[in-house]
């Protein structure tokens, strides 16, 4: 008799567990729907300094430029100088770095500094090349690029 109670509290479980399981699914699913993120709010309302972080993250995605030509709809051509500003002021460096290399080619520093430079600007190429050259001027230079 004992196994056959068992079997039913067995049989029993497997009836009540699929439900209770989509049950707890459904309330954690509403739970994290209704939980908006704050950038969200932020970007709904229209604050432009969040409006600006959001694309400075999504710049590589390929629905970037459909972003960029909504917001600038909204707040005209300046929030593209916002969020291109820190690129512009690498590039800045990097042609700064590049006429003093020119004048002291053998800088360990100069070159550090363009391999750091290119390789925040996605160049990993060139920055492993800049790299290496500043290796062979110091080989003890212990900083790594990948």
């Amino acid at each position: 008799m004992k196994v056959k109670d068992k079997k039913n509290n067995f049989d029993s479980f497997l009836k009540i567990f699929p439900f209770s399981f989509v049950f707890i699914f459904l309330i954690i699913n509403i739970y994290f729907s209704q939980n908006i993120s704050p950038l969200y709010q932020e970007i709904i309302n229209n604050e432009k300094e969040a409006v600006i972080s959001y694309l400075k993250k999504i710049k590589k995605q390929p629905f970037f430029k459909s972003e960029l030509k909504k917001f600038t709809y909204i707040f005209n051509q300046s929030i593209a100088k916002e969020v291109f500003f820190e690129d512009e002021q690498r590039k800045i460096k990097i042609q700064k770095l590049k006429e003093a290399l020119k004048k002291n080619p053998k800088s360990r520093d100069i070159l550090t500094n363009l391999a750091i430079l290119y390789h925040e600007d996605g160049n990993d190429k060139l920055a492993q090349e800049y790299f290496n050259k500043a290796k062979e001027v110091d080989p003890n230079l212990t900083i790594n690029i990948k």
